[in-house]
């Protein structure tokens, strides 16, 4: 680019420095950094993109206006980011999200509408281009700031979803089991039968159905908290009518299980053999990974910013895949019993 002086500014760079420097209006930088409305020559280009780094810019993310007038931020609210699987559906939404130039603004509600309320007036304040939510309470807003739901289905008829199919899911590990010769299978289930639970605990209900095996007994509900839901596996565990099986409807559970197993002196898979869902890396990684259902986080969150970008998106359900581990007994000793 042309010589011009790069005297180092004592202030944050601004974007009329850039267009100072490169030799063109506050415009072009703009039309640059948002890739349009209107064609930029590669030469100009160019020339904004060596002051950009010339100069050290970086741009204010409420001032990168997207169509709408509408900032280039996101919102995210889950239930709780202490939850791996929230934890990791976070991550991947935040790295598609500056994959695409945008910034995500994340709140933790705790399964409470009314903090979600909260977030959502506060987010909607800062017109993000959207707001993702993960749980079926839509968060009140007023402005008409879009919402995407993701792994749980929109509850209105107009925010489209990004969701998997978790009843399919639950009944393949559930099958899977079944092979095995498994026939006195529990279900460790959230405390509310609604969203993804509700298919997760209805895809057991099938697929024990289908084996002509019963569930009355076999269905133990805790919070997900892990320190209760520890003392629910323990009674289970530790009575005389303890499952040969456990099909844990969240990962973390299964954890929690195979934990609380092992402190009482049960061996995984040979006394208890235990399956989970959602595919975390925590349970799918290490020298004694868990057979679970592995769900396509980074497919979910590429769709979830989609459906932001294109009016009139349909709602979509992915699938998820079996993961063999070793807590089916795949590599266990013996037959099942």
């Amino acid at each position: 680019m042309a010589a011009k002086s790069t005297t180092h500014l004592a202030r944050k760079p601004t974007l009329q420095d850039v267009g100072r420097l490169a030799g063109t209006s506050t415009a072009v930088v703009s039309y640059v950094l948002n890739g349009g409305p209107r064609p930029v020559s590669d030469k100009t280009r160019v020339k904004v993109e060596e002051a950009i780094r010339v100069l050290g810019y970086r741009r204010n993310p409420l001032a990168g206006a997207l169509s709408g007038g509408r900032s280039n931020l996101v919102g995210l609210l889950v239930p709780d980011t202490a939850n791996a699987f929230f934890g990791e559906l976070s991550r991947f939404i935040e790295a598609e999200g500056r994959r695409r130039g945008l910034l995500t603004l994340l709140g933790n509600t705790g399964y409470e509408s009314s903090l979600g309320d909260d977030y959502g007036r506060a987010f909607s304040e800062l017109r993000p281009r959207g707001i993702f939510v993960t749980t079926g309470e839509p968060p009140h807003q007023e402005d008409g700031t879009p919402r995407v739901y993701v792994q749980w289905a929109a509850p209105d008829t107009t925010s489209p979803s990004v969701t998997f199919n978790d009843f399919r899911g639950a009944r393949l590990v559930v099958a899977h089991l079944l092979e095995h010769g498994y026939r006195d299978i529990a279900c460790l289930a959230g405390e509310i039968d609604a969203g993804p639970a509700k298919g997760r605990e209805g895809g057991w209900r099938r697929a024990m159905a289908d084996a002509g095996l019963p569930t009355a007994g076999r269905l133990v509900r805790s919070s997900f908290d892990r320190v209760g839901m520890e003392r629910v596996v323990r009674q289970v565990l530790g009575g005389a009518d303890r499952p040969r099986a456990i099909y844990a409807t969240t990962d973390e559970q299964a954890l929690v299980a195979i934990r609380t197993a092992t402190n009482l002196g049960l061996r995984v898979p040979e006394d208890l053999a235990v399956v989970g869902f959602d595919g975390i890396r925590e349970a799918r990684l290490g020298g004694f990974p868990l057979t679970t259902v592995s769900l396509p986080l980074e497919d979910l969150a590429a769709r979830a910013f989609d459906a932001l970008d294109t009016a009139g998106t349909p709602s979509t359900v992915l699938d998820g895949t079996l993961s063999i581990g070793v807590t089916c007994g795949c590599a266990a000793h013996g037959p099942a019993a």
